[in-house]
């Protein structure tokens, strides 16, 4: 593919994308004026579980599932099994979840918030049906769009249409998840009928090795999830639901510029797969291109936000007493996703190279000592320990990637 045709496909991608960068600007803040910080902090708490939970669904399909097709992709009869057997495996691992998930909610009736964790579970529902793994790899990014586009403004229709009091936070995520299972259902009618999708045995008995040689790489995701949604449960367990929302808000200020390094990573990752994969001089300076630019887009990001931290502030309607702590906080977060800039390139090349083995070692190793640094510094400091954990950990996960790469690849990188 040419470069002006990449540029273009990015530009219709990030079309797309916008949509999750302009979503929460719109809806947080009336969702915190409705429902307070203290809604706002249940609603985030339940999303972060799904998104967890997200992650599971997935297994390795938006990994080795993507770099299999943009390799494969001209072959219909390959491209028909694997997503056959990719729906198959994604579709039993969510029947379980949801299962234990009830039995978690039967079984232990102190668990609070019921009701607003049963209506959340849409949102797993639809990253089942959600077919952006598939559409990356065969680089259809004008139909992401497009997907992504109508979902969010059935979600946002209804945000706006039926919250209405502040006991109605219990239905912001179901909102978010029944938008996406509407419009990925029946892009899951279009792709059954492309590819001739067939489900049968066989298909059952490939999903279930698919999860038995991908376990580590699913692993490792999971771990990541778990670093990058854990806080908000630590923050809202030791400082209250209250302190759960303010972190909901400078954590989904910051998240805006994470959803743009994740887009960067999912459309590049198919090309910059395909040119190591042909020739790795070439590969590695497309990805060289791609991570330059991305990382001058989210310091410019970044400085804006630094500048501008009470204006924003004031625009989500915090009413938190101490704002100049909150400012504070909010200019010292943008550390973080500078810093992500970084891993996630690194995290891109692990893949891309076949080091996805010492990358999942990685990944445990950080989600743990994540878990622990996190709990220690919000239990010993408050909010300000939660983004404090994290700059450490991405410092340390750079460091690793790093040196892992230089070992294996010191005489081309």
């Amino acid at each position: 593919m040419k470069i002006p045709s990449k540029i273009t496909n990015f530009f219709v991608y990030g079309l797309g994308q916008s949509i999750n960068l302009l979503s929460p600007l719109i809806v947080m803040p009336y969702l915190i004026k409705i429902c307070q910080e203290d809604g706002l902090g249940k609603i985030g708490i339940a999303f972060s579980i799904c998104l967890i939970l997200n992650c599971i669904v997935d297994y390795s399909s938006y990994l080795n599932g993507t770099k299999e097709i943009v390799i494969n992709k001209k072959n219909l009869s390959f491209l028909s099994q694997k997503v056959s057997d990719i729906y198959t495996y994604k579709t039993i691992i969510c029947i379980l979840l949801l299962c234990l998930f009830f039995i978690i909610i039967l079984l232990f009736p102190t668990i609070k918030e019921k009701k607003l964790l049963v209506l959340s579970l849409p949102i797993i529902l639809s990253q089942l049906l959600n077919p952006n793994w598939l559409l990356q790899g065969l680089e259809q990014f004008k139909l992401i769009a497009i997907l992504n586009i109508l979902s969010k403004v059935i979600y946002i229709s209804c945000i706006f249409l039926f919250i209405k009091n502040r006991e109605d936070y219990i239905w912001a995520n179901f909102f978010l998840g029944i938008s996406g299972v509407l419009v990925y259902f029946f892009s899951f009618l279009y792709i059954n009928y492309k590819f001739n999708l067939k489900f049968s045995i066989r298909n059952i008995y490939r999903g279930i090795n698919i999860i038995k040689n991908d376990f580590n790489i699913c692993l490792s995701e999971f771990c990541l999830s778990i670093y990058q949604y854990f806080p908000i449960l630590i923050v809202g367990y030791f400082t209250g639901n209250s302190t759960a929302g303010i972190y909901r808000v400078i954590e989904q200020i910051f998240s805006i510029f994470r959803t743009f390094i994740f887009m960067f990573f999912n459309f590049s990752y198919p090309t910059v797969c395909y040119d190591i994969e042909n020739n790795l001089k070439n590969g590695l300076k497309t990805w060289k291109l791609y991570h330059s630019a991305n990382l001058v887009i989210i310091f410019i990001g970044c400085s804006l936000v630094f500048v501008f931290s009470n204006y924003i502030l004031d625009f989500f309607h915090v009413t938190a007493t101490d704002k100049q702590e909150l400012t504070f906080i909010l200019k010292f977060a943008i550390i973080v996703p500078i810093l992500l800039v970084i891993s996630q390139s690194l995290r891109q090349l692990m893949f891309a190279l076949n080091l996805s083995s010492f990358y999942t070692r990685i990944i445990y190793f950080s989600c743990s000592l994540s878990v622990i640094l996190l709990s220690l510094l919000v239990y010993q400091i408050g909010l300000v320990g939660s983004f404090i954990s994290m700059i450490i950990i991405e410092i340390i996960v750079v460091i690793l990637y790093l040196i892992i790469i230089r070992k294996k690849y010191n005489k081309v990188i």
